[in-house]
Formats: C-alpha cells, sequence, structure tokens
C-alpha cells in the first residue's frame, strides 16, 4: 500500500482511483485477515460506496483535501455510526454504535474510506493484543510474535499494507508499543487536541486518539484532519491549531536533541540499544546534537500514574464488573479489580502528583528542542 501523501498524488494525476485502490485492499484484507487476525469487522460494502464518491468529486473537481480516498483502518473502540463497536470485549459483542465518534465524522468529511474495524487488546487494558475473545493479532514481520496493543490491529494492518494509515488510541502506549513492534510511526498527540467524544474510554484523564502510518507527512495529514476543539468534550482546547503539513516539510534547522539516560537506558536489550544509536547517528548527520538530561523524579511516575489508571477504569466498568466478571480475560478483569482496591487518598494524591510529573519533564527539555528515548526495551516477544 502507498502513503497517504503517494495516493493523494496518484488520484489527482489521474495514475490511480479510489475504487481500484479501495478494491485492492479489500482483496488484501480478504487474504491475509486470517493469518494476521488485525480486523473484527470489515465495511467492505459501504468502504467501496464511499470510494466511488471520492472519486466522484475528484472528478467533479471536488478537493476535499489528502485523505479523499484513502483506505484507513478505524481501532475497534470509535464509534462508527451503525456498525458493530465491540471494544474488543465479548460484552460488546453486539453493541451497534448510534453514532459516529467525533474523529469518524471529521475524517468522513474529509472524504477517507473506513475499510473496516481494527481489533485491539480487550477494553484497550492492555499492550499484547492477545485478545481471548477475537483472537491474537499477529506481528507482519514475524507472524510467530506479538504486535503490541492495545492498538495492535490497527499497526499490523498498516505494516501489512493492508490499509494506507490507521487510527488508534493511547493511554500507557497504546500506540507507541505497536508502533515500534511492528515499524511505524505512532503518534500520541497533546492530550486534549483530539475529541474523544463516540470513544470508548479506559482512563479518560489520560486517553487520547492518535495515528500508526508509515511516515511523518501522513501523521500530520491525518493529525490536522482530526484535531480540533469539540463542544463535547471539554479537554478539547479551543485553540489555533499549528500547520502540521508545513511543519513536515519547512527547511531543515538544527536541533538540540535531550537523552535522560537514567531509567530509559538501564534496562534495554542490546539489539533495542543498537538500533537507537543507529538512530542517533542519523540524527547527528542531520547536523541535531545529542546532550545528556535528566528527568528528576522519573522513578516516581509509576505512583502517579497507575492509582489513576486504575481507578478510572474502574469507575467506567463497575457495572460489568459486578455483573458478569467471567466475560473478562484474565489479565484484564485483574487489572479491573485492582482498580476497585484503589482509596480515594491514593487517587487524589496520584492526581496531586501529576503536576511534578509534568514540570520534571518540562525543565528536562529546558535548552533542547526534543527528549529522545527507546519506545520499548525489547524486541517483541513471541504470542503467549
Amino acid at each position: 500500500m502507498r502513503t497517504i501523501r503517494e495516493l493523494s498524488s496518484a488520484y489527482r494525476d489521474g495514475s490511480d482511483t479510489p475504487s481500484r485502490v479501495v478494491e485492492k485492499a479489500l482483496e488484501s484484507i480478504e487474504s491475509l485477515n486470517p493469518l494476521l487476525n488485525c480486523f473484527i469487522t470489515v465495511l467492505k460494502d459501504s468502504a467501496m460506496r464511499a470510494a466511488l464518491e471520492a472519486e466522484h468529486k475528484l472528478k467533479e473537481g471536488i478537493d476535499l483535501g489528502p485523505l479523499q480516498g484513502v483506505p484507513l483502518g478505524m481501532k475497534d473502540l470509535l464509534y462508527i455510526e451503525g456498525v458493530k463497536c465491540t471494544a474488543g470485549s465479548s460484552i460488546l459483542a453486539d453493541n451497534i454504535a448510534p453514532y459516529d465518534a467525533s474523529v469518524v465524522r471529521r475524517l468522513k468529511k474529509a472524504g477517507a474510506v473506513l475499510v473496516g474495524t481494527t481489533n485491539l487488546h480487550e477494553f484497550a487494558a492492555g499492550i499484547t493484543n492477545e485478545n481471548p475473545h477475537y483472537g491474537s493479532v499477529r506481528n507482519p514481520w514475524n507472524t510467530e510474535r506479538i504486535s503490541g496493543g492495545s492498538s495492535g490491529g490497527s499497526a499490523a494492518a498498516v505494516s501489512a499494507g493492508l490499509v494506507a494509515a490507521g487510527i488508534g488510541t493511547d493511554t500507557a502506549g497504546s500506540i507507541r508499543v505497536p508502533a515500534s513492534f511492528c515499524g511505524l510511526l505512532g503518534l500520541k498527540p497533546t492530550y486534549g487536541i483530539a475529541s474523544r467524544i463516540g470513544v470508548i474510554p479506559l482512563a479518560s484523564s489520560f486517553d487520547t486518539v492518535g495515528t500508526l502510518t508509515t511516515c511523518s507527512w501522513d501523521a500530520a495529514a491525518l493529525l490536522a484532519t482530526i484535531a480540533g476543539h469539540d463542544e463535547g468534550d471539554v479537554s478539547t482546547a479551543d485553540i489555533p491549531l499549528p500547520d502540521y503539513l508545513a511543519a513536515t516539510v519547512a527547511p531543515r534547522r538544527k536541533m538540540k536533541i535531550g537523552l535522560p539516560r537514567r531509567y530509559f537506558f538501564e534496562v534495554l536489550d542490546e539489539r533495542v540499544n543498537g538500533e537507537f544509536q543507529k538512530f542517533l547517528d542519523r540524527l547527528a548527520g542531520l547536523d541535531c546534537e545529542s546532550q545528556p538530561t535528566d528527568i528528576e523524579g522519573i522513578e516516581s511516575v509509576p505512583r502517579a500514574f497507575f492509582p489513576i489508571r486504575r481507578a478510572e477504569a474502574a469507575a467506567f466498568h463497575e457495572t460489568w464488573l459486578s455483573s458478569t466478571p467471567e466475560s473478562y480475560g484474565e489479565d484484564v478483569r485483574a487489572n479491573l479489580e485492582m482498580g476497585e482496591k484503589v482509596l480515594a487518598t491514593e487517587y487524589i494524591n496520584a492526581q496531586n502528583g501529576r503536576p511534578a510529573v509534568r514540570e520534571a519533564f518540562l525543565h528536562a527539555m529546558q535548552g533542547t528542542d526534543l527528549l529522545a528515548v527507546p519506545t520499548v526495551p525489547v524486541l517483541a516477544p513471541r504470542l503467549g
């Protein structure tokens, strides 16, 4: 599958059409999904209708932007009106979305073609994407290994070339982990950049909607579409957004890269470290300067994170957890039960600790443009 940028160009120079591209994508999904298991629901009919509509508009001179006619995978956690939304759980096996999520509505308006809903770790509550209800997603690079999760279905679909890009969500690595394991660019935007309306939550004060792509231009094109204020989501800020696409083609400037060696590099597979060092060498070749930095108190971050993540998830699942606990996969149920035991004082103290974490990161970034760290410390583990 070509990139969004390449497809957008091909559609406009007449060398290809949305209907041909989407038809080939659906054929590839039919062929490879039994092995990779990255889609839960394939939207064959509606995808072809959307492709033909995008094609017709382009012929009529109606240009909706770079996503017009581009096939995308949508994590089965976001509502698509009239389509089953399972969140990777047997509890919601028959749940039909009553409306479009805000992100879905924006993508449809931009002419994107949603070819299916992608498999995930149950309720987005894990990072392996080994799902007891819908089966494990397999890594396209080595089908004996996990894709990573919880957005593993979207990552595998993009990595295998079944779609041009995918939409995922990230609460604690759910875009970044599968992106790393599947060789993609995973973008977890700033919290509040994209609306969470119509997204089944995990932990609402951390949940973000983001992208899985093969290049930064594609990530920018998607983010420019899904980002923006939503009156229904109080976490979204009503502020001007930068021109993400322009930033990807702006003249390169010398950048300073901060390397927080403590914590991130203490337990690191030597092969991961080797690839990371190659990455730093490439940055040096682009006239980027690396310098050591330190994030004060980084070891305490889990103490601020886990009480919030677990308690908020347990609160959302309270009814199902009390009435039908056997419906959950073992790992997800155990985590939710831990959330039920979080004390109110622990939750409040953890929330009160968040500003200190934020300030520690900002302090570490003083004098740098960005921090560079390995995404995960290990290679993709084997299934099981």
